[in-house]
Formats: C-alpha cells, sequence, structure tokens
C-alpha cells in the first residue's frame, strides 16, 4: 500500500483537506493514518 499514489500514510485532517481542495475534482480521495486510532485509517474524499 505504501506504494500507492492515494495513500498519504500520517498526515492530518487539515491537511488531507488541503490536498484534495488543492486536486478540485469530485471524486478525488486519499486514504491517511488515523490520528485517533492507531492501526486504523482514514478515508478522505471530496
Amino acid at each position: 500500500m505504501l506504494s500507492q499514489p492515494w495513500y498519504h500514510g500520517n498526515i492530518t485532517r487539515s491537511t488531507a483537506e488541503d490536498l484534495l481542495s488543492k486536486a478540485a475534482r469530485d471524486g478525488s480521495f486519499l486514504l491517511r493514518d488515523s490520528e485517533s486510532i492507531q492501526g486504523a485509517y482514514a478515508l478522505c474524499v471530496l
């Protein structure tokens, strides 16, 4: 998974929102590590 372009690892929700807003395309997404639950992920979708 580390080599996938949609996986961003240990970034904050705010950083994820910034990245997706720059993509400016409906359906854009990324997966990041959860800030609150160790070993879990957060899916962020525009």
